[in-house]
């Protein structure tokens, strides 16, 4: 029997969180944006032996049971509009791990990690995220010291991906479920 646990995937409206996901499950990409109401779920189970090396669990027992186990993420895409957050903050209880996504090309998702990741915090405890800047094939208009430091004064990893060219979409999910599992008890 497989691990399993909600995922979700948090950020401003735009940032790509639905391509980033249909990439990740579906290895697919559509060019032509639809904006997320409400939230889209998906499905993926990971092979753990794949990770076994890096997972840090004290016990032992566990780390034994996870060998031939897969990790199976109920993955939630949630809506970006922060108007609309009110009736999508039932999303958030009983995850497991988060990708905070924000977009490359805009000031203003970048600035919004603060009150993402703030509502994460509040609304699904000190579970192990990520941070995702996304759209690394288009030109980027935020400072890399200013994301260096941002994501230094938060204290987590952060991947620079795309959809659109499948660059570190894998890597991020994967970093996230090896948090996940090394946060069990």
């Amino acid at each position: 029997m497989s691990f399993r646990g909600k995922v979700i995937l948090c950020g401003s409206a735009g940032a790509g969180k639905t391509s980033l996901l249909a990439r990740y499950v579906d290895n697919q990409f559509e060019e032509e944006y639809i904006q997320t109401i409400g939230a889209n779920f998906l499905i993926k189970e990971i092979d753990l032996n794949s990770m076994i090396d890096e997972i840090e669990l004290e016990d032992q027992d566990l780390k034994e049971s996870i060998k031939g186990k897969g990790l199976k993420l109920y993955l939630w895409d949630l809506g970006g509009q922060k108007d609309k957050l009110f009736a999508n903050e039932y999303y958030f209880f009983q995850a497991v791990g988060a990708l905070v996504v924000f977009n490359l090309d805009s000031k203003k998702s970048f600035e919004s990690l603060d009150f993402w990741i703030s509502k994460l915090k509040e609304l699904s405890g000190d579970v192990p995220f990520l941070i995702v800047g996304n759209k690394s094939d288009l030109p980027k208009v935020i400072d890399d010291d200013v994301i260096k430091k941002k994501v230094e004064s938060i204290g987590v990893e952060y991947f620079e991906t795309s959809a659109k060219l499948n660059k570190n979409v894998d890597e991020a999910f994967r970093r996230l479920a090896i948090k996940i599992i090394n946060n069990m008890k």
